[in-house]
């Protein structure tokens, strides 16, 4: 293809949970205000509006079990079924056309005993490090039946923190094994590694057995959204400041000017509660604003992309995109 493929990284979403409530180190802010323990489902109608009036594409999280507090097939014990089917309807309709649906494995919390159900006193992130690809693979098999229980079209997985980095070849060989068993799919994607500062970054092929082909995506951006949480300020001047640290208001400077100029393919990353902004919504306002200048001043240079489609860019020519030498 001729333009850059860009593409956004939206993490931590589930309906109506604040999955970030669940395993934030604090429940209050720097700024003394107490952390909000749910989204309503408008927030996610308000994103689909975004991501609508500037064509952007990506990846986009529905953690199956949110905060192990229920699941999505079941319920959420303190939220109407309704809501939860309304929210889920939405990410079929509205979501899914443009971002690649994908399970954040199962909680994003404590792992599961699949055995019982019952949550164990550890997170999945610490959990994952001592598992091997026969013990992964039925875990990730499962995040991907609630997905398509839920009819969620799921496509790859997300790395909940930095879920299966220390055993990494097992982890990408589970997800091949999960997505063949459990969905028929032999080709799938992953996200995991961030990557910014770096040079020359583009996805690779991080798996390729004949059969099963797993592509690795990394983030080459950093979240400038997160500090939204952290300020009451929701002012044009304060939005168009950290819009700035990805894209100039002129279109000449920014991470995203940055990492282009590095040889690396833009991919940006943020969370759900970055955008949320304890309920301001502030973050999701920056993100428009960052949707408004990449049209105005890169749309001759790059095109939007999902996960997915940048997983078949990739494997068109395998050879062409291998592992990175990460610095």
């Amino acid at each position: 293809m001729k333009k850059l493929p860009i593409s956004l990284i939206i993490d931590d979403p589930a309906p109506r949970v604040f999955v970030y409530y669940e395993h934030a180190s604090s429940r209050i802010l720097p700024d003394g205000r107490p952390l909000v323990n749910e989204v309503p489902n408008q927030f996610l109608l308000d994103f689909c509006d975004v991501i609508e009036k500037w064509g952007m594409k990506g990846k986009f999280s529905v953690v199956p079990m949110p905060g192990g507090r229920g699941d999505i097939v079941k319920g959420i014990p303190g939220f109407p079924q309704n809501e939860i089917e309304e929210w889920l309807e939405i990410a079929r309709t509205r979501v899914a056309p443009r971002f690649s649906i994908c399970p954040e494995i199962l909680t994003h919390a404590a792992a599961v005993d699949l055995a019982t159900g019952n949550m164990l006193d550890v997170n999945e992130k610490v959990w994952a490090q001592s598992q091997t690809r026969e013990t992964l693979t039925p875990y990730l098999a499962r995040a991907l039946a609630l997905h398509r229980e839920a009819h969620l079209p799921a496509t790859g997985f997300t790395s909940p923190w930095d879920f299966g980095i220390t055993v990494e070849k097992d982890y990408i060989a589970a997800i091949a094994d999960s997505f063949d068993q459990e969905l028929g799919k032999k080709d799938s994607w992953y996200f995991l590694h961030c990557l910014g500062g770096q040079s020359n970054i583009r996805p690779w092929v991080a798996m390729n057995d004949g059969e099963k082909r797993v592509v690795s995506i990394p983030a080459t951006t950093g979240d400038h959204f997160w500090q939204t949480m952290n300020t009451t300020d929701a002012s044009p001047e304060y939005i168009s400041r950290i819009a700035d640290e990805l894209l100039s208001a002129d279109g000449a400077s920014g991470e995203i000017i940055d990492t282009m100029n590095r040889g690396c393919w833009p991919i940006l990353i943020t969370h759900w509660q970055s955008l949320f902004s304890n309920g301001l919504g502030t973050g999701l306002k920056v993100l428009s604003e960052v949707g408004r200048r990449i049209e105005i001043h890169l749309s001759h240079r790059v095109e939007w992309l999902s996960f997915e489609e940048i997983m078949q860019l990739v494997l068109e020519n395998p050879g062409a995109y291998p592992p990175p030498a990460l610095s």
